[in-house]
């Protein structure tokens, strides 16, 4: 009696811990799916104030799980510090005060509170302050030195250069000609000199990719030209200025690929050699505040280089990824960013007469994107890139007058650039990664997700599946290696080069049997005859021409090999042709007014072609239509995309469909009360 009484309590006891274990599952289940959501929020959908309301609701919702709140909080508080509100620090405080026996979260939120608070690194009293100064900006330009002007390129004004007040809010076109749409040409990047008078700039021509280094006034007088595109240099890429406004530091990106670090006299155009720099990385560069050197970033850490003598020295020597971001206008300390703490922060060295002094200490967590400038105040200016990029998979349904609803491709965020294998089973695309992006690969049938190893490469855009399923294709950059098309094997990892590319290689396709490459090629400075479209045996190394046209941005093969499906622009907008694979005469299939976001694609059988099409008399979103390749009959697929830049990417099945989906924000912000305040000059004794 005894025995069975123990048994059926030590029998309810189980029960009851089962039942408990269970709600426990199901509870942080239900927690988890919640902060995904919040998570999707902020970081895919960019909706930052929506975020902070559903981690409000999870911290109360879950008050009794101390670790759910705590990782609440801290991911709340990220979405203020985005914002630029200072309730971020509060929450911060309150998580290291409240919840430091959750050590992961209080660990986090004492980092990123000592990044907001500047404790870290100044050791001098004062508080370091973030701010955001402007919101969905141009961030190409930089910052004049008394902080009063923004330099930027003018999209609403065709691509002209333009000055911003940031005072007053003003602002000003300094150039008239650029007219993207029309003529192809536009300004990127700029950098105004340090007497505010004038700003130097890259005049880049889209059909040919060539870019002059010109100079205008800020009072909009007539734009010089200090360097021409040709034959031997593609492209000039103003860098900094000299102190006095008399030289440009300027990359030269010539036309095998390598590079060389010019000194560019603004007076008549002559230069002087700094550094060949061979296919190594742009090393970038600022001018110290008295004019004896310049720092820039190398393979190994970063350099000084003293002008007057052209001597290299390094300054720090650790591969961590540097950046140099700035020369604080007291001459002794450099601004840096650097991922010797495992991700992109801002550091500061201290520097005298060319030498480190002490270690480099920590500034913040997360700097930004691009640099754009110290101001004579010690105020230093950078740009933050919220792009989001999503993958997403639709279904194409003519028949339906209604858009067809779509669906995240990746649970990991920021993918961009899909492409489907050739048996439709699985789909590859880019991640952005803070150090660079990463390849995926994502199984359409159990949904399992991996990341492909690639090294201490950068991978560029497109991603291309090989013609029989065993590889991965892209293009990349590595430092001192230059640029090539790296081939990935799905299976065992293995890479492989296939072949060199050029600096403004964007575009390829295969042959059936994956030994051919199509890419287009720009035109030569002069060349009145437009881009090519190159075909490059794998094998040989042999390139062909197979058409050249002006305006001509893509050339894709058709599945049964025998045509090739011309994209071409102009003023009025798109055209696509249907030519033999083998070359003759093309016929045109459609013309597509006002711009277009991407190259088009064949269906599957070869019957038609896929294009995007902007909704009459707006900038977005982007509708699916095909045409069919003999007539050019065109039929709306009843999927859109609001903000596609790149193009449409068919299943096998020819009713699924993968597109990257946009949202572009842009921001400028200012980082303040970090640099170590001047000793206090001691009294002397009588």
């Amino acid at each position: 009696m005894l025995h069975t009484l123990l048994r059926r309590v030590l029998v309810i006891a189980i029960v009851a811990g089962l039942l408990g274990a269970l709600a426990l599952a199901q509870g942080q289940g239900r927690a988890d799916r919640l902060m995904q959501q919040a998570r999707t929020k902020a970081v895919v959908e960019g909706k930052l104030d929506e975020a902070v309301k559903l981690y409000a609701d999870i911290a109360t919702k879950f008050a009794s799980d101390r670790a759910v709140v705590a990782r609440a909080l801290v991911e709340m508080a990220d979405c203020y510090q985005k914002l630029g509100q200072a309730k971020a620090r509060e929450i911060y405080e309150r998580v290291v005060r409240e919840y430091g026996d959750q050590t992961a979260a209080a660990a986090e939120a004492r980092t990123k509170l000592a990044a907001l608070t500047g404790t870290a690194g100044s050791g001098s009293g004062s508080t370091l302050t973030v701010r955001r100064v402007l919101a969905d900006t141009d961030v190409t330009g930089k910052v004049t030195p008394d902080g009063r002007f923004v330099s930027f390129t003018d999209w609403n004004a065709n691509g002209n250069v333009a000055v911003r007040d940031l005072v007053t809010g003003e602002t000003r076109l300094l150039t008239s000609t650029a007219n993207f749409k029309e003529n192809g040409r536009f300004v990127e990047p700029s950098v105004p000199s340090p007497d505010s008078k004038s700003v130097a700039y890259a005049w880049v021509n889209s059909q040919n990719g060539a870019a002059d280094l010109c100079v205008v006034g800020f009072d909009g007088s007539k734009p010089r030209v200090l360097q021409v595109a040709g034959d031997a240099v593609r492209g000039h890429v103003p860098v900094a200025w000299s102190p006095d406004s008399q030289h440009i530091l300027a990359e030269f990106v010539k036309t095998d690929g390598t590079r060389d670090m010019m000194l560019v006299a603004v007076a008549d155009g002559s230069t002087k050699l700094l550094k060949a720099m061979g296919k190594d990385r742009s090393p970038g560069g600022v001018f110290s505040p008295d004019g004896r050197y310049i720092a820039w970033a190398t393979r190994e850490g970063f350099s000084l280089v003293e002008l007057k003598t052209g001597t290299e020295t390094p300054l720090i020597q650790d591969r961590s990824n540097h950046i140099v971001l700035g020369w604080a206008p007291d001459g002794k300390h450099i601004l840096f960013a650097s991922e010797r703490s495992g991700s992109a922060d801002a550091w500061l060295i201290a520097v005298s007469d060319g030498k480190a002094q002490g270690e480099p200490v920590f500034v913040k967590k997360g700097w930004g994107s691009l640099p754009m400038g110290f101001t004579r105040t010690g105020a230093f200016y950078y740009a933050v890139n919220n792009n989001i990029f999503d993958v997403q998979i639709g279904e194409l349904d003519p028949s339906s007058a209604k858009p067809s609803p779509s669906q995240p491709a990746s649970r990991s965020g920021n993918a961009h650039s899909p492409d489907w294998s050739p048996d439709g089973r699985f789909l590859a695309f880019a991640l952005t990664r803070e150090s660079g992006r990463a390849v995926a690969v994502r199984s359409m049938e159990t949904g399992e997700e991996r990341e492909l190893q690639v090294g201490e490469k950068t991978v560029r855009v497109p991603i291309r599946w090989t013609p029989d399923g065993t590889g991965i294709v892209f293009p990349s950059s590595e430092a001192g290696k230059g640029d090539e098309l790296t081939r990935v094997d799905v299976r065992t990892g293995q890479m492989t080069s296939l072949m060199p590319i050029p600096v403004d290689f964007s575009r390829y396709d295969f042959s059936r049997d994956g030994n051919t490459i199509f890419y287009p090629r720009p035109a030569a400075p002069g060349d009145a005859n437009g881009p090519r479209l190159i075909a490059r045996d794998l094998r040989s190394g042999r390139e062909t021409v197979v058409v050249q046209r002006r305006g001509l941005f893509a050339g894709v093969l058709s599945p049964d090999g025998q045509r090739l499906l011309i994209a071409t622009y102009d003023a009025k907008g798109q055209t696509m042709l249907v030519m033999p694979a083998a070359g003759g005469e093309a016929h045109e299939v459609v013309r597509v007014e006002g711009g277009s976001p991407g190259p088009p694609s064949w269906t599957p059988d070869g019957k038609s072609i896929v294009f995007l099409k902007s909704v009459k008399g707006k900038q977005g979103p982007w509708e699916v239509w095909r045409a069919a390749a003999d007539t050019g009959e065109q039929q709306q697929m009843g999927l859109v995309a609001a903000r596609q830049l790149q193009g449409v990417r068919l299943h096998p099945d020819g009713r699924r469909v993968a597109i990257t989906d946009v949202k572009v924000s842009l921001e400028l912000w200012v980082m303040e009360n970090f640099l170590p305040k001047a000793a206090a000059p001691v009294a002397k004794v009588k």
